[in-house]
């Protein structure tokens, strides 16, 4: 994530650590979390899970969230706080905001409406192939359908007029049930899918805080001082 420059003069002692996983179609679920696992355990040698920040947009906001799942149902821990970007939770592809906003996602969306003959095309695509042969409502496919009783503390940034919308609306709303969870979701009215990251820098520019967009400098200031905030 280009991005992830920005937060690596945060603090001396703030460490930034990518995980690059296996990309479908060649390798599908649970390849990418079993890999998300395994770098979770190696870097738990080292640091307090309560000092990890886990965090990701879109298809990487998707896995964060995955594993933050898989952590809690099979080790019964955590991370200390988490980062998402638009992250693609449902895999159902049957929210309101999949639909409504289609024609006017500049990233994702078409010019035309979506029909339902479209959307089996798109669940039928190479973007959907890192599901192999799992079940679109496995809450390690689509974390949409995950328990969220408990949950680290979190920030969320999604743009107003994405299809994915309701992928993380619904996730929130899941989170808030519990009023002891300490999440903050910011939506930005006019904007796209992982706004804060495409618009947080210009790719014409070498320098890491040449903004193209102010919401994008506006939602990596944010995530600088959660980040500095939580520590």
């Amino acid at each position: 994530m280009a991005f992830s420059y920005l937060l690596c003069d945060l603090r001396d002692d703030i460490e930034v650590i990518l995980l690059d996983y296996s990309l479908a179609p060649e390798n599908v679920f649970p390849t990418q979390l079993n890999e998300a696992v395994d770098v979770w355990m190696e870097l738990t040698k080292t640091f307090d899970p309560k000092d990890i920040i886990i965090g990701g947009d879109s298809a990487g906001g998707n896995l964060s969230l995955v594993l933050i799942e898989k952590l809690k149902n099979d080790y019964n821990v955590a991370p200390g706080a988490g980062i998402f970007f638009s992250p693609w939770t449902d895999m159902t592809c049957t929210s309101e905001s999949f639909y409504k906003n289609y024609t006017k996602d500049i990233i994702l969306g078409g010019s035309r409406p979506l029909t339902k003959e479209m959307v089996e095309q798109m669940k039928n695509s190479v973007s959907y192939s890192f599901m192999g042969d799992g079940d679109r409502n496995d809450p390690y496919i689509s974390p949409v359908f995950a328990d969220y009783s408990t949950f680290p503390k979190s920030i969320f940034f999604v743009g107003g007029d994405e299809m994915l919308l309701d992928d993380t609306l619904t996730v929130v709303k899941k989170i808030r049930e519990n009023p002891n969870n300490d999440v903050e979701l910011i939506v930005k009215e006019g904007m796209f899918h992982v706004y804060p990251i495409l618009g947080s820098f210009s790719v014409m520019s070498t320098k890491h805080d040449s903004y193209f967009l102010p919401e994008g400098k506006e939602g990596i200031e944010r995530v600088k001082q959660f980040v500095l905030d939580y520590f």
